[in-house]
């Protein structure tokens, strides 16, 4: 059985000093020399603030977020990601590749694909620049309902919407690759990544006026939103 696509997301604040240098060299040495021990690309954003504007159990998101596509899990396992883990971490105390795991608000996931919409014909990396993020910790007893209730009222709810084109789904495999935390960092169980057009997407007035359905408020009760947060796209990378 083929294994699902899947993601390492890292997000984290920048340094308080060098950060044009910082973001330079993680867009450019640290993101495309993951490539050589088989990723599939990369997207960097930076947060859109007060977009939109939803309370969540984890306030003050970070300012940046990575998301590095891979074939699937093993590439995480093989000796080739070791080989270049052992070669970054031999790098100088003071280098980027040590400072950014201490940064505030790191946190590094690992999750697989369960699902893409409308369809799963998507390029790997989308046209558009802007994402939202909507992130739950979801208790494992109701999972199933949970994924239940967003793909079936939730999500064609909101790609009926003018702005939204896409979105992917993953779950966290905190089972296998335990999250990697700094002081402030905080992770979650499930994540959506809505591509859109741009900001526009939030002014449609159904927004303003939505009514929660009973499904809906029977699952609020039962899960965490972690992040509802607007991204927009610096840079991102293709593997040869």
């Amino acid at each position: 059985m083929t294994k699902p696509r899947a993601i390492t997301v890292i997000k984290l604040d920048p340094p308080d000093e060098r950060e044009d240098e910082w973001n330079e060299w993680y867009s450019n040495v640290h993101s495309p020399g993951r490539f050589e021990c088989g990723f599939l690309g990369f997207r960097r954003f930076e947060i859109v603030p007060n977009e939109p504007q939803v309370d969540t159990h984890q306030g003050g998101q970070a300012k940046y977020l990575a998301v590095m596509e891979l074939p699937n899990t093993d590439v995480l396992t093989g000796p080739a990601y070791d080989a270049v883990t052992e070669r970054w971490l031999a790098t100088p105390p003071d280098s980027f590749e040590h400072l950014t795991m201490t940064l505030p608000k790191f946190a590094r996931g690992v999750l697989e694909l369960i699902g893409q919409y409308p369809n799963n014909d998507q390029p790997l990396l989308p046209d558009t620049k802007y994402i939202f993020m909507s992130a739950h910790d979801v208790p494992a007893e109701i999972a199933d309902e949970f994924n239940e209730w967003y793909v079936e009222e939730h999500m064609p709810l909101v790609l009926n919407e003018p702005g939204f084109n896409t979105v992917r789904r993953y779950v966290h495999r905190s089972d296998e690759f335990p999250p990697m935390l700094s002081k402030g960092g905080e992770l979650f169980t499930h994540l959506s990544i809505w591509d859109m057009d741009g900001l526009e997407a939030f002014k449609n007035p159904k927004f303003a006026n939505y009514a929660v359905t009973p499904w809906q408020k029977r699952m609020r009760r039962l899960f965490k939103l972690k992040m509802s947060n607007v991204y927009k796209e610096i840079s991102r990378g293709i593997a040869p």
